[in-house]
């Protein structure tokens, strides 16, 4: 007795549909490709010659010092400085960075700035609203943050060693990884009155704050650990 087998067909619609779908997704990743390539090949032309590094190194950072200490200058390489961090840190993409040490932004409105990759080290900040802002990997060691708002701010792995915090407001702030040590000369973060209410911290976070000896009763209990 012979056997027949019956070969199912897909249903002409289906089949489109899946067509679609694929051609879709083919699009979508190519799109997602060439705007990586363009961003890379926008980097590379930016940066000096010996600054696209080799395999196997990190690149050496881009800098940018054009606007000096303006305000217009937080504003270079933003999108590269805030959206690439994971490309920055596997040594992918090389960082660009801010020189702003020893600029004068005290009592500036910088909510919402972007701040990450910035060298401000010997920075004023007295006073100045940096509320929102996007600051990771932003070194601001031996600056005065005296009475600066940092409400909110993403301060991801940021250097605030041996500066001026008195008085400071990281309430919600992003702080894992960042440190307040000694500075260059050897003088601790001064951390006398600075807020920390709701600020994100992880336990070894909190124990590294809680050596440092300005940190005040009311910070110890935020920050917890101590």
């Amino acid at each position: 007795m012979t056997r027949l087998t019956v070969l199912s067909r897909a249903n002409p619609t289906t089949r489109a549909s899946n067509t679609r779908a694929s051609i879709d997704s083919m699009r979508s990743r190519l799109a997602r490709d060439v705007a990586r390539v363009a961003l890379a090949a926008s980097l590379t032309i930016l940066a000096p010659e010996g600054a696209r590094g080799t395999p196997g190194q990190r690149p050496e950072p881009l800098v940018n010092t054009v606007d000096g200490c303006t305000v217009r200058a937080l504003d270079a390489f933003a999108d590269v400085r805030a959206k690439f961090s994971l490309e920055v840190s596997t040594g992918a993409m090389p960082e660009a960075v801010l020189t702003l040490t020893g600029c004068d932004y005290g009592g500036a409105a910088l909510r919402g700035k972007i701040l990450s990759g910035a060298a401000a080290d010997g920075t004023n900040f007295e006073g100045a609203d940096m509320s929102e802002t996007e600051m990771s990997r932003t070194s601001a060691r031996d600056s005065n943050l005296r009475n600066v708002d940092l409400r909110s701010a993403n301060a991801y792995e940021a250097r605030f060693d041996g500066s001026d915090l008195r008085g400071a407001n990281f309430e919600n702030a992003l702080l894992s990884n960042a440190s307040f040590g000694r500075g260059a000369n050897g003088t601790w973060a001064n951390l006398d009155g600075a807020n920390f209410e709701g600020a994100l911290v992880s336990s070894s976070d909190a124990r590294k704050l809680c050596e440092n000896p300005t940190l005040d009763v009311e910070g110890q209990i935020a920050v917890g650990g101590c």
